[in-house]
C-alpha cells in the first residue's frame, strides 16, 4: 500500500496546511507537475530511437488519425463532384483499388463522397472519369 509519506518523497502530493481537527489538507499534482514523472518522460522519449518507416508503408485507411490527413489535403472536398463534406459525410477512396493492388498510402487515396465512392466501386481511376 502506498503511504502519504511515499507520495509526499516522489512529489506526488504536499501538504497545504498545518493539520487540524478536519484533517491534513493535500494538493495531488498531475504527471506534468512531478519532477520524477518529468525526467522519466524525457528519458523515455530519448532513449528509444524511432525506427525509419517507408511512408509508402503508412497505413492513411485504417489509422483515424492518417485518414484525417488526407481529408485536410483535400480541403474535406470530394475530389470527383468537388462537393464540400465535412468528417462525418467524407469517405476515402483508393484511385488504384485494393483488388488491382492498390494500396492504403497518401497517394493513392482521396476523399470522396459516399454517392461519388460508390458509383466508381472497384473501378480505376481512369475508367470511372471517362464514363462521367
Amino acid at each position: 500500500m502506498v503511504s502519504l509519506r511515499s507520495l509526499e518523497a516522489v512529489g506526488a502530493i504536499r501538504k497545504e496546511g498545518e493539520p487540524n481537527r478536519d484533517g491534513t489538507l493535500y494538493r495531488v499534482l498531475v504527471p506534468d507537475e512531478i519532477e520524477a514523472c518529468r525526467k522519466f518522460r524525457a528519458e523515455r522519449t530519448t532513449a528509444i530511437p524511432l525506427p525509419e518507416v517507408d511512408p509508402a508503408e503508412i497505413d492513411y485507411y485504417n489509422v483515424r488519425e492518417n485518414r484525417i490527413k488526407v481529408f485536410e489535403r483535400d480541403n474535406y472536398q470530394c475530389r470527383y463532384c468537388n462537393k464540400q463534406l465535412n468528417r462525418f459525410t467524407a469517405t476515402l477512396d483508393h484511385v488504384t483499388p485494393v483488388t488491382k493492388d492498390g494500396d492504403n498510402s497518401f497517394d493513392n487515396l482521396i476523399t470522396a463522397c459516399l454517392d461519388c465512392n460508390s458509383r466508381k466501386n472497384k473501378r480505376l481511376l481512369s475508367d470511372f472519369l471517362a464514363e462521367q
